[in-house]
């Protein structure tokens, strides 16, 4: 086959066999090699190989054996190519690879482009003493800046300057608008201070957004912890159609909205960034419950960052099918007073009222009435049992005024007294609310609601609250609670039952004997 050594050499330098394989096959060919010559130096001298059909003859020679030994360090040159080729994990290729195609990969095809999001921070502003924040189930902080948040292209921040509401419609501190003015700086006069106990902050985008990230600066001029953070998307004001939350942590279940698993966490000029993962939306509402320096609530500002979506258009409802009851049922309009508690009572105050609800109250929830329905008391008559109240003016329980300022109470002698208001027509009711007087967190005792079609003759009367859990009003034993006032007021659901006059009872309160009546609200429509 081969004219001599030096075209065996030629031929086999051809093959680009790489000589210089790592040291752990280097010592291992050797080892073979060495194996191969001692097995073969071992057996007898051969002269000839006979077969069946021809007889080779084989001599022994030195160009025997380095034949031999060059097939081996190509099998074994082989063997290491296949070893350290590319596809094996774990040993770093040389030289660029190209990708190969698998067919049982899935193909992915419209993934929109990420990239970080445009995110100015403001001034690190820590000012005076380190609080102590030693809070239940807060996070670790992480000693790093927060990484790059990624979001499809085209995400900017849609809440700057749309309209913000509050539960607490006239701060103590700043202008609701400032939430969405784009300023989160941690100075004086960029924050706005709500008052005590839950409140929320609501911002409509002012059409549907899908809506990636929202961050939120409460207050991060000390490092303090806001409880009872609860941050909640919806397609409606009212928040009804779509409530998604996304971030809780609420952990005993205080504000009324789900415990919540998402750990506290201290301020700090990064805000605090909630991952919407895409939801989409258009209002955004957020909640929190006071903070570890004080109980009050506050607001730097809040980012949404989104784009907006086109949704395809609703079906349009065949004019031939009657609307479900459920289509002609709106949320209640109720505009509430400021909270004012001008003063605070001792922590386990409420440990004494027998039968209380939940303290500190939750947030209330909307009410749905039907279409149309109003407050069918504002400017009707009122009488008493008190005919000359100890301050105010019976008028006054109807004059619209929810207000817990001096001159918008009525107060009535002590003992149980009643008022009782005219609708001047029969109406389906569906809700009355009743503020005695929310001043200071107390609770009426002996509270008793009952409409009827005629008031001097009972006809129809129908109880539709009743707390006196003793019977000493004598109008049966109440199996409703007793309950703390606060701005809310008290709303008791009707359930749309037809009644003229509107009576309720009270027996003083846990502070003093007096009864006092700041505004009571009846919902209805006038019955056909």
């Amino acid at each position: 086959m081969f004219k001599d050594e030096a075209d065996f050499e030629r031929i086999v330098s051809r093959l680009r066999i790489d000589d210089k394989p790592n040291l752990a096959h280097r010592e291992g060919l050797r080892r073979q090699m060495l194996g191969v010559f001692n097995e073969t130096a071992k057996q007898p001298p051969v002269e000839k190989i006979v077969f069946r059909t021809q007889e080779t003859t084989i001599l022994k020679s030195p160009f025997l054996k380095l034949a031999v030994a060059a097939a081996v360090l190509i099998v074994v040159a082989i063997g290491a190519y296949q070893l350290i080729k590319p596809d094996n994990a774990g040993v770093a290729p040389k030289g660029p690879i190209e990708p190969r195609p698998y067919s049982s990969d899935p193909v992915y095809t419209g993934t929109p482009e990420l990239v970080p999001i445009q995110l100015e921070l403001p001034r690190p502003m820590f000012v005076g003493t380190p609080q102590n924040t030693q809070v239940a189930n807060l996070e670790r902080p992480t000693g790093r800046p927060r990484p790059p948040f990624l979001a499809p292209a085209g995400t900017k921040n849609v809440a700057e300057g749309e309209p913000v509401s509050s539960s607490d419609e006239e701060p103590i501190i700043g202008e609701i608008e400032m939430i969405t003015d784009g300023d989160k700086e941690a100075a004086d006069g960029s924050y706005v201070e709500l008052g005590p106990f839950l409140q929320s902050v609501t911002i409509d985008l002012e059409a549907r957004h899908q809506i990636y990230a929202i961050i939120v600066w409460h207050y991060h001029k000390q490092a303090r912890v806001y409880y009872d953070v609860v941050v909640q998307v919806a397609d409606d004001r009212d928040f009804i159609t779509n409530v998604k939350t996304l971030f809780n942590n609420d952990i005993d279940n205080s504000a009324g909205l789900g415990v919540g698993k998402d750990k506290h966490y201290t301020e700090t000029n990064e805000g605090r960034l909630i991952d919407a993962k895409g939801v989409k939306a258009r209002y955004v509402r957020l909640y929190s419950r006071g903070n570890t320096s004080d109980d009050l609530n506050h607001y730097i500002e809040v980012a949404v960052y989104g784009k907006p979506v086109t949704d395809a258009p609703e079906p349009v409802a065949d004019a031939s099918k009657p609307a479900s009851d459920t289509r002609r049922l709106v949320p209640l309009e109720t505009k509430l007073p400021r909270p004012m508690y001008l003063y605070h009572r001792s922590a386990n105050f409420w440990k004494s009222i027998p039968n209380l609800e939940q303290w500190p109250p939750q947030l209330r929830q909307p009410l749905l009435v039907p279409r149309g329905t109003k407050n069918a008391a504002l400017g009707k008559p009122v009488a008493s049992t008190d005919k000359e109240p100890l301050i105010g003016d019976l008028k006054m329980i109807t004059d619209g005024d929810t207000e817990a300022t001096d001159g918008s109470y009525v107060e009535l002698n002590p003992g149980l007294q009643s008022i009782t208001i005219d609708l001047e027509a029969e109406h389906e009711i569906y809700a009355v609310v009743v503020w005695h007087r929310h001043r200071a967190p107390c609770a009426y005792f002996d509270i008793v609601v009952q409409i009827a079609a005629g008031m001097e003759t009972p006809r129809y009367l129908n109880t539709l609250f009743n707390n006196d859990h003793d019977n000493s009003a004598r109008f049966g034993f109440g199996k409703d609670k007793n309950y703390i006032e606060t701005y809310q007021g008290k709303l008791i659901d009707s359930k749309g039952a037809r009644g003229r006059y509107v009576r309720l009872y009270s027996n003083g309160n846990d502070m003093n004997n007096w009864n006092h009546y700041i505004e009571v609200e009846v919902y209805g429509k006038e019955a056909g």
